[in-house]
């Protein structure tokens, strides 16, 4: 699929984490939201620089816990045996804590 699966666990309300991962994110990368990172989808308009849904990725259980939805036109819902094979799809991955 892509080079580079950037993971996000930190809210981009409290944290600079989605904004330093955004200034390095590549034409071919792609990008999870997990933990608090799924936050985002509160307010996708927040940062309006995320790729489009076929490269950003929310972990669902997460999103569960914190009782929101995922909106598939922002975000492409995941679970753990996703989250699995999109880190053998990537060439790397990279946690921005």
């Amino acid at each position: 699929m892509g080079m580079i699966l950037h993971i996000v666990n930190q809210s981009p309300f409290t944290h600079t984490a989605l904004t330093q991962c955004l200034r390095a994110f590549g034409p071919e990368d792609s990008l999870i939201l997990i933990e608090d990172g799924v936050l985002l989808l509160t307010n996708p308009a927040f940062t309006p620089d995320l790729p489009p849904a076929v490269r950003l990725f929310a972990l669902q259980p997460d999103a569960d816990a914190r009782g929101l939805g995922i909106d598939p036109d922002i975000a492409t819902a995941v679970g753990f045996p996703q989250f699995v094979e999109l880190v053998t799809q990537h060439q790397k991955t990279m946690s921005w804590l």
